[in-house]
């Protein structure tokens, strides 16, 4: 999020001698990023890039408090200047008028807060306050109406002026509820809206909408010609609720922004006062009644604990204790030294308005920034770098495979390391054995994968517009070493396909002649192997480099871990002097049933004679299975008196052993 900050204005929080120049050269370094300074209005006006998680620093207040600590680190003076607002003690209140009803929920709304001001009178803006709102690209329209963007842009917490008689009329009743799908209310710049259900809203007595709170205002409670008495009103409503109504109804409003971002409560109390000063200054109001403060959640910072040795670990350099605590304070957080035997650490409790600061590497990254990432020393490795691949991977292996799948019609995918429970429970081994992740991003990710076929399988079954579709990926599985050792990361490919097994086991076998693998051979695993409910092992060399099945989902799955295709795959082909005997081709068609396994009636053919150096599944029609053998002899040529046996016996061995019937006679 982008935020506009004339210098002025930042000069008026800020006491610093500091050029706009030199605020944008060391604020980028350690803070807020300044993109670049604009010139308006005859003023210098910092064009700022905020990350999300500091919504502390989204105002001009918080720019300073950010400025102050920076600049003092690089030896330019600068203080943070008390916050010049009302004492609200010294309140002077005349006629008391009724105050609304406040029925509050606490589980939608941490902070109510308000104030009645009376006999406004509606007067231009200043030019001073207009020249601001343009500098920050806020419209202008009267003192009434800008004050309250005014004070959210100094100090950081939105605030709503509502017409106090309009509210009044309606019943006087403040309800923060949650409202039902499909109620209307129409914005105060004319916009009409039906509900969704679940948004945070107020209403009246009467049920009506008066309010999209933290968002924007409705029409039935807006400022107008004939306001004379207002009703200031801060709330703190739950960040996610904002989130929610503001991209549902897509109203992405600065309050919106600010809200779902977790602004501190703590803030709408001075954002309050300023506004009352102001409405006081420039549009005469009286104070109406007294401050109505349901602070029924307040927000609370919990302690960090850090040692100084993980502190000085983490930046590869010793800061000095003392400095480390400054940097801190200067922050605004409460830190405290203890010492514990020979380990010193420091608790530090976080001010409010930083929900950002949770953990220790949230204190390392404060300190390391303030300090100056530009002053971290950059050291040479204190040894070579390495130029030995790993033995457990081969990146031009890696590209043949993706480009020869990829070629013939499988796609590449990438999928999350981490996996949910019931995928988990799904694989071949216990919850218990899985590694988990102590601080997961997301509730159904939590558990580190031990196979990739669960999460393959799952992208297919995404999928269900694809009738046939195929998938690979080449990725880590990671098994558990005991005491507390960081995972065995293994690396292995995995395809699973929604065609049919024999369309499947093709693909793995033209992927093995990539490699020059010839001697293999499919062998049925008697037992189940979770989480094939039928399945075979790929076996070279007697030595078994993958497993192929069937998956519960009826998918066709395949897993060969990488450093047991690497043992067995060749680069180049091995030499074969050229035959100087001809082979003789010839196509036998059996019907079959459909259980019957081909593979086993190829391996059959080919162990009947060493004469028999070929066999192949040609073509299947129905029932019907073409199968092309290849007799060779290398010393001399064959006749078809010298294969007629050899036929005989292939027919005898295929009917007896698989029931199958020649189609046609030998």
């Amino acid at each position: 999020m982008n935020i506009l900050i004339p210098h002025r204005w930042l000069l008026e929080h800020l006491e610093t001698d500091a050029t706009p120049e030199e605020i944008q050269k060391y604020l980028s370094l350690s803070g807020p990023s300044i993109e670049r300074i604009y010139q308006t209005e005859g003023d210098s006006v910092y064009d700022i890039e905020i990350t999300t998680n500091r919504v502390d620093s989204m105002n001009v207040r918080g720019i300073a408090r950010e400025s102050a600590v920076i600049l003092n680190q690089t030896k330019i003076k600068a203080n943070l200047k008390p916050l010049n607002i009302i004492d609200k003690n010294s309140l002077q209140l005349t006629k008391e008028l009724p105050m609304p009803k406040v029925f509050n929920n606490p589980e939608l709304n941490k902070r109510t807060i308000f104030i009645i001001l009376k006999n406004i009178k509606r007067a231009a803006t200043p030019k001073w306050m207009a020249k601001r709102l343009i500098q920050t690209e806020m419209n202008v329209h009267d003192s009434a109406i800008d004050i309250t963007n005014y004070v959210t842009h100094e100090i950081g917490h939105p605030i709503h002026a509502f017409d106090y008689d309009k509210l009044m009329n309606t019943g006087g009743e403040i309800h923060i509820v949650e409202a039902k799908k499909g109620e209307k209310f129409t914005t105060l710049d004319g916009e009409n809206f039906a509900t969704v259900g679940g948004e945070v809203v107020f209403k009246n007595g009467e049920g009506q909408i008066i309010d999209l709170p933290s968002i924007k205002g409705t029409a039935n409670t807006s400022i107008d010609e004939s306001t004379q008495n207002v009703l200031l009103l801060a709330e703190s409503i739950k960040a996610e609720r904002v989130r929610f109504a503001s991209m549902t109804h897509a109203i992405r409003t600065t309050a919106a922004q600010l809200m779902e971002k977790n602004v501190d409560p703590h803030l709408a109390e001075p954002t309050l006062l300023k506004a009352i000063e102001l409405y006081q200054d420039l549009c005469k109001a009286e104070i109406g009644s007294k401050i109505y403060d349901d602070f029924s959640a307040k927000a609370k910072s919990n302690p960090v604990k850090i040692k100084l040795k993980k502190i000085n670990d983490y930046l590869g350099l010793e800061i000095d204790t003392q400095k480390i605590i400054k940097i801190l304070t200067d922050l605004k957080c409460e830190v405290e030294l203890q010492e514990q035997g020979r380990t010193t650490g420091l608790v530090v409790t976080p001010p409010t308005f930083r929900p950002d600061l949770t953990i220790p590497a949230d204190i390392v990254e404060e300190i390391a920034r303030i300090y100056g990432y530009h002053n971290l020393p950059s050291l040479l490795m204190d040894t070579p770098i390495p130029t030995i691949y790993p033995k457990v991977a081969s990146f031009q292996l890696e590209n043949k495979i993706k480009h020869f799948l990829s070629n013939i019609g499988w796609q590449e995918v990438y999928t999350y390391s981490l996996i949910s429970e019931k995928i988990a429970l799904e694989s071949d081994c216990a919850i218990n054995q899985h590694l988990k992740l102590q601080n997961p991003l997301t509730d159904d990710k939590v558990y580190l994968r031990r196979s990739l076929l669960a999460s393959l399988e799952e992208i297919i079954s995404n999928n269900p517009q694809q009738k046939t579709l195929s998938i690979f990926e080449i990725a880590n599985i990671y098994l558990p070493r005991g005491d507390n050792k960081l995972p065995d990361e293994k690396l292995i490919l995995n395809l699973v396909s929604s065609a049919d097994y024999r369309t499947t086991r093709g693909a793995l076998e033209l992927l093995l002649d990539q490699f020059f693998i010839s001697n293999y051979k499919i062998v049925d695993n008697k037992k189940t192997i979770k989480p094939f409910s039928q399945s075979a092992e790929i076996i070279v060399n007697n030595v078994t480099i993958g497993t192929i099945g069937i998956l519960k989902s009826g998918c066709v799955g395949i897993e060969i871990p990488i450093i047991k295709l690497l043992k067995v795959a060749k680069t180049h082909p091995t030499y074969q002097p050229i035959p100087k005997t001809m082979p003789i081709i010839e196509d036998l068609t059996f019907t079959l049933s459909k259980e019957t396994a081909v593979g086993k009636i190829i391996t059959t053919i080919k162990n009947i004679d060493e004469l028999i150096t070929g066999v192949q599944l040609d073509c299947v029609y129905k029932h019907n299975h073409t199968f092309t053998i290849k007799y060779h002899n290398l010393k001399a040529n064959l006749s078809v008196a010298d294969i007629e046996p050899l036929r005989k016996t292939i027919v005898k061995e295929v009917e007896k052993k698989y029931g199958a019937k020649l189609v046609g006679e030998v």
